[in-house]
């Protein structure tokens, strides 16, 4: 009798364990969930003017509700498809691009976040002389966006 409660005491004691670790899980990944929804088709930009006769740079990034693989895929038929860009590098196991137009260079990047949320990035390189208020990066997640048939938008 007393091996049977010393078992029954242990296999408690082991799914007791196992529930307390589990559960501090749940709300983190509820607040992440919170958070992610919040900041959702929020294009966040950033620029920096070049000195000297150095380029500026350029840099946006967006969370969208969207498998990681398929926004790289809409980006990569996008960048092959437009005539004025010329594909530098292209990592399919990476997510990653780099291509360039005339003087200017750009790298996207796709994160996947979770199965169902990705986060897409684009650094470059402003074009000389070019109007710092225009953002060729900001312009290309917004074509992204449009694409996946998400409707973005600048944030503050």
């Amino acid at each position: 009798m007393k091996r049977r409660s010393a078992r029954l005491s242990a296999a408690l004691s082991l799914a007791a364990g196992a529930l307390l670790t589990v559960l501090p899980l749940a709300p983190a990944e509820a607040q992440w969930v919170f958070v992610a929804r919040k900041a959702a088709q929020r294009i966040h930009h950033m620029a920096e003017q070049g000195q000297n006769g150095h380029p500026g740079y350029d840099f946006a990034t967006v969370i969208l509700e969207a498998p990681a693989d398929k926004v790289f895929a809409v980006a990569l038929d996008h960048a092959r498809n437009n005539k004025a860009l010329r594909l530098m590098m292209v990592d399919p196991s990476g997510m990653r691009l780099q291509a360039a137009e005339g003087d200017r260079t750009a790298t996207l990047n796709v994160i996947a976040l979770s199965d169902q949320v990705s986060q897409l990035m684009i650094a470059g390189t402003a074009g000389r002389g070019e109007d710092p208020t225009s953002s060729r990066v900001v312009a290309a997640v917004m074509r992204v966006c449009a694409e996946m048939k998400k409707t973005c938008s600048v944030g503050n």
